[in-house]
């Protein structure tokens, strides 16, 4: 029986009623990480005139997140994933996310901010492939686009209701209000996951560890698909990094807006980014199961979503009209998303299962690095109408260059035989 086979078999004697409550649990918790990451954009206006912050401080600050996400990504990723089920290291970061809400609540300050949000980083640096892991447990390769892509539409469910529910928050009880809520939120998430989770069974935190398979660490990162998720995660997430920090300040002063309804343009943008993720996913998933190759379905999706990306900022560069430069931002920070659904797909498709969560993890954490100096580099530049080109073709640069070596180097079929024959 071939390992599509057995996974399909091994997935189908599972509850599929248990596997898609755990796709929506994952969709609540993605939802929160979301809430969470946009509190500060939707209240930068807010923080800069209480805290007396600069572009530049306030750019160090929303980088300030990212500062340590990577690197408890890598821990998780070579310590807890090759030991401990999934569901229980999302338990540990959920609790994290809850209390980490706290310190800015009860002292705010230019330094308790950016500690919480160290914290924060710290807690949700490893949520997303914890996430994904969990949910690859229930589904087999085949079938993993469409839960990923649920059980990750979170994210965009979370911006889509974090700007308008966020503003109404600010607007009527303060920014401290804020982040109240979203530690509220993740101690509901947190109990309904310790009554309902489960592990599923395509599990592979039991079976051999990395240690004893024939095949080598070197063999995997030098391995072009490997290498060409990577790069795509990288260039997705110096989008990421952009639009969680300053999407909402770019809205609000090209369009001229209030804060409540900037808060409403805001989750019309990120409704049609959930909209494109879905469509993209499920037509990629139609794609394989009409007979297309995973090189076509998945690695050349990915790579012309990064190009279309690049060149709708290029035209946002270029054009005066507001709303036509709304709308061609709107496209360029949409479509990168793609990339953390089809890409851990296809990484969990190549990768044998003894490597599976540790590389999912290591890849997954190490890409949000570029979400660090993206908020900086933006904030260097956005001093006034001609800052916000630049800030555009930066990000164009970066797009482009991740949609053309995805291109290159995305051939998944290739990377399972090589890989299969060295796992002999």
């Amino acid at each position: 029986m071939s390992t599509m086979q057995a996974s399909s078999t091994g997935t189908a004697t599972g509850s599929r009623r248990a596997a898609w409550l755990i796709v929506f649990l994952l969709f609540l918790a993605q939802m929160l990480n979301y809430f969470d990451k946009t509190v500060v954009g939707v209240a930068a206006t807010s923080i800069m005139a209480e805290l007396h912050l600069t572009p530049e401080r306030y750019g160090f600050v929303a980088s300030a997140f990212f500062s340590l996400y990577a690197a408890t990504g890598l821990v998780v990723a070579f310590v807890a994933a090759p030991r401990f089920k999934p569901r229980w290291i999302m338990a540990v970061l959920l609790v994290i996310w809850s209390l980490a809400q706290l310190p800015v609540v009860l002292s705010a300050s230019f330094t308790t901010l950016i500690a919480g949000r160290i914290v924060l980083g710290m807690g949700e640096g490893p949520g997303t492939p914890t996430s994904i892991n969990a949910c690859h447990e229930w589904f087999g390769p085949a079938e993993r686009n469409m839960p990923t892509a649920l059980s990750l539409f979170g994210s965009q469910v979370g911006s889509l209701l974090a700007a308008p529910i966020l503003s109404y928050v600010i607007a009527g009880f303060g920014w401290r209000a804020a982040f109240l809520a979203c530690g509220a939120a993740g101690g509901v998430i947190l109990l309904l996951w310790l009554y309902f989770s489960a592990d599923g069974p395509e599990a592979v935190w039991h079976e051999a560890s990395a240690s004893t398979s024939p095949v080598r660490q070197r063999d995997l990162w030098s391995d072009p698909s490997v290498i060409g998720n990577f790069v795509a995660g990288f260039a997705a997430y110096w989008v990421v990094g952009f639009t969680v920090a300053w999407l909402p300040l770019f809205v609000r002063g090209r369009l001229g807006l209030g804060l409540v309804e900037s808060g409403w343009v805001l989750s019309g943008i990120y409704l049609i980014q959930a909209l494109l993720l879905l469509l993209i996913a499920f037509g990629s998933q139609r794609m394989l199961q009409a007979g297309a190759t995973s090189r076509v379905a998945r690695g050349i999706v990915m790579a012309s979503s990064l190009l279309v990306s690049g060149f709708a900022f290029i035209g946002a560069a270029m054009v005066r009209d507001a709303r036509l430069a709304v709308g061609l931002v709107t496209m360029g920070t949409a479509l990168p998303l793609v990339i953390f659904t089809l890409g851990a797909a296809m990484l969990s498709e190549v990768t044998p299962a003894a490597h599976r969560n540790r590389l999912v993890t290591i890849i997954f954490s190490i890409v949000t690095l570029s979400a660090v100096p993206s908020p900086l580099v933006t904030g260097m530049l956005v001093h006034d109408e001609q800052g916000w080109d630049q800030a555009f073709l930066v990000l164009a640069a970066v797009a482009l260059a991740g949609g053309v070596v995805s291109w290159a180097t995305l051939r998944p079929e290739h990377s399972i035989r090589r890989l299969a024959t060295l796992e002999g």
